[in-house]
């Protein structure tokens, strides 16, 4: 998927104090095509949606199956001389990212590659890895089978049986992976959430829901945006979306994971979660990140009594910017229903 997250409606200002801070909860809705930790190297990858053919492309000549099974075997580490050179490897996805058609075994050895957590890179580069796998698997066609169960056993930890048409092939169980691995699992789930059957899509509503409710990991943050981004979802399931949205806005919860459930409240108009916002903007401790994102949903979900409040900031240059902004916003909602 190309690399896509979240962006909040909070205006301009908004947006320019908090972006070199809340740039992982930005990168939560570029959905597309995960981006890989900024230290890791960007694989230049394909952003096009799947596309159906009018015409089955001719199959691969042999030499380019065996190119491809060899690409595979670097980028999955089996090639001792490059296992722990992310370069290397990362070349090697790159000569086949434009595959459409790589063949069954490589397929499976990509799958297997997946669900093993041990690597001799560093946790940032193996994450970056993987997301290019699972963009590279999601871009197959006809689409892999039991690549949305692969995911959701990496997030609940699970080995087992790889699926569909890969087979019986029995990886580890409870493979426990880094929370960065698990945060492009989830993005990647959220964004098939459209391309799933019905059962499909409970099934991956309830594995992100589950990792919502993590409320110590910073994925908890992307496994709300993933539910709230399901275009299919019924009155019942946003009202369980909005539960978890005010249950992440409280204190105790992941620092990253609460800004976006903070900016979530505001966007989908979640005004019971005004009181936390502003207990936050009244404590005497300050976080310029968390400042920011309550002062932009306080603006989008306030009224002229909390006006008073977001003038205390008008002085502090890092938090003005947004306090103006959220004071306009309440000010012309009051204008429109007539208030003073």
């Amino acid at each position: 998927m190309t690399r896509r997250m979240i962006v909040i409606a909070c205006g301009a200002a908004l947006l320019i104090a908090a972006a070199a801070a809340v740039a992982v909860v930005v990168a939560l809705r570029n959905r597309q095509q995960p981006a890989p930790p900024p230290d890791a190297p960007v694989a230049a990858l394909p952003a096009e949606v799947r596309v159906k053919a009018v015409e089955r492309k001719l199959e691969p000549m042999d030499h380019e199956v065996v190119e491809a099974s060899s690409a595979v075997a670097i980028v999955c580490g089996a090639d001792s001389a490059t296992s722990d050179r992310y370069e290397a490897r990362n070349d090697a996805l790159r000569s086949i990212a434009r595959r459409r058609d790589l063949p069954e075994d490589d397929v499976a050895a990509l799958i297997a590659y997946l669900r093993t957590a041990d690597d001799a890179m560093r946790v940032e580069r193996v994450a970056a890895l993987k997301n290019d796998v699972m963009n590279l698997l999601r871009n197959q066609e006809p689409p892999v089978e039991g690549l949305a169960e692969t995911l959701i056993a990496m997030v609940e930890g699970k080995g087992g049986n790889c699926g569909g048409a890969l087979g019986d092939r029995a990886l580890p169980c409870n493979t426990v992976h880094p929370p960065v691995v698990i945060d492009y699992c989830i993005q990647h789930l959220g964004a098939m959430l459209g391309e799933l059957d019905e059962k499909g899509r409970l099934r991956v509503r309830a594995v992100l829901a589950k990792a919502a409710w993590q409320m110590k990991q910073p994925y908890a943050g992307t496994a709300l945006y993933s539910l709230a981004e399901d275009a299919r979802a019924m009155p019942s399931q946003d009202k369980e979306l909005k539960g978890l949205a005010l249950a992440l806005c409280k204190p105790g919860v992941n620092h990253a994971a609460r800004i976006a459930a903070i900016q979530l409240a505001g966007e989908r108009g979640y005004a019971d979660a005004l009181p936390v916002l502003r207990e936050i903007l009244s404590s005497p401790s300050r976080d310029a990140v968390l400042d920011i994102a309550a002062i932009g949903s306080v603006g989008l979900l306030g009224d002229k009594g909390d006006v008073a409040l977001l003038s205390r900031f008008s002085s502090d240059s890092r938090r003005a910017p947004a306090a103006e902004t959220a004071v306009r916003r309440i000010k012309e909602r009051g204008s429109v229903f007539g208030q003073d």
